[in-house]
């Protein structure tokens, strides 16, 4: 009979210590297993075992993110370029209409039109801020936002800077002068009232603003939350808003065009006689300096230019009712800044919008 090999009995003494190893890691895992159990997610026990009930602390809130708009602007940006490209999931573009009567004596009823923007991931569970951007002569109601098959870049601007955090989501409307209106440069106090009584119930009924309701009480308790703007004859009607209608709209961003019109540009007769008509204006509706704000702008190329400019500074000369200021809206309500260059056309406005967006609806 052969005899077995010497090392047979370690290789059994190896393998049964392995064995007593590996039982033990488990019953040490099982062991602590119970314990996260017992101890973590039913809690501790008493000495009978009875589950004991814990009070945990609330973790710290975390700190809100600010975004960019949200702290005063003091300085004149510049629109990136990249801004004018097209964003994935931006916003959406829609039409509205809304009835209105005309003045030119037949008293009609007319159906008219205009462009809505609705911003990325729109919900109705959720308010907007309101701009209301008036457009120039021989221009219509698609001049700044294009039609949904074909966007303009304006509303690629409002989606950048919505995806970038510069402006919070906001609705944008676009209506026109032209439709309907020959002479419609006559017609600029009807397109205030046409705004303020036909266009803003039908926009803001439709869409989730922070009017509770659509009418004149509703507008005025949400003035904080709305603004006009517009480029030259966009831009005088702005000013009319000003005046005509300050218990609708906190925010005006007028654009290459005084109250007047004149075809040299400044005269400085109408500029003493209009800063004043617009300050009665302002006067009589009751509100205060920090209860309006305004962002003039145009370029040093544009016939313009002078004209915008020294209407915002007639303004300042009324120091009850304005305040100027190069600096931001904490320190004054009344701004103008000229773009070195510009011209008098609508698609140079764009930095002026994106400069005055951007400090609306934080003040």
């Amino acid at each position: 009979m052969k005899e077995k090999p010497l090392f047979s009995d370690e290789k059994r003494k190896r393998k049964r210590i392995i064995k007593v190893v590996v039982l033990t890691i488990l019953i040490a895992a099982a062991a602590a297993a119970f314990l996260y159990y017992q101890h973590i997610l039913r809690g501790p026990t008493d000495k009978d075992g009875v589950v004991q009930k814990t009070v945990r602390k609330a973790a710290p809130p975390k700190k809100k993110k600010l975004l960019k708009n949200q702290k005063t602007i003091h300085k004149i940006r510049n629109l990136p370029d990249s801004y004018k490209k097209g964003v994935w999931h931006g916003g959406k573009l829609r039409e509205i209409s809304y009835n209105t009567t005309m003045i030119d004596g037949t008293g009609r009823r007319v159906l008219k039109h205009a462009m809505v923007y609705l911003p990325p991931g729109y919900s109705e569970n959720r308010k907007y801020n309101v701009f209301y951007l008036l457009h120039g002569y021989g221009a219509t109601s698609h001049t700044f936002l294009g039609v949904p098959a074909s966007p303009h870049p304006f509303k690629n601007i409002l989606d950048n800077m919505i995806k970038k955090g510069d402006i919070e989501p906001l609705i944008v409307v676009t209506p026109t002068y032209t439709e309907e209106y020959t002479d419609y440069y006559m017609k600029l106090n009807a397109l205030v009232n046409e705004v303020t009584t036909e266009l803003m119930p039908a926009v803001e009924t439709k869409y989730s603003t922070y009017a509770k309701k659509a009418n004149t009480e509703g507008f005025k308790a949400s003035r904080g939350h709305r603004a006009i703007g517009g480029f030259s004859m966009g831009g005088c009607t702005t000013w009319r808003a000003l005046m005509k209608r300050t218990d609708c709209f906190k925010y005006y961003l007028p654009i290459s065009m005084p109250l007047y019109f004149d075809w040299d540009g400044y005269v400085q007769s109408q500029n003493i006689a209009s800063s004043k008509t617009i300050c009665d204006g302002v006067a009589s509706s009751g509100y205060g300096k920090r209860d309006y704000f305004i962002f003039a702008a145009s370029g040093t190329k544009d016939f313009m230019c002078k004209a915008t400019e020294m209407q915002a500074r007639g303004l300042a000369y009324y120091k009850d009712r304005f305040t100027w200021t190069d600096v931001g809206f904490d320190k004054g309500n009344l701004m103008f800044h000229a773009w070195k260059g510009h011209k008098h056309r609508f698609s140079e406005s764009y930095p002026y919008l994106y400069n005055g967006l951007i400090r609306f609806f934080h003040n």
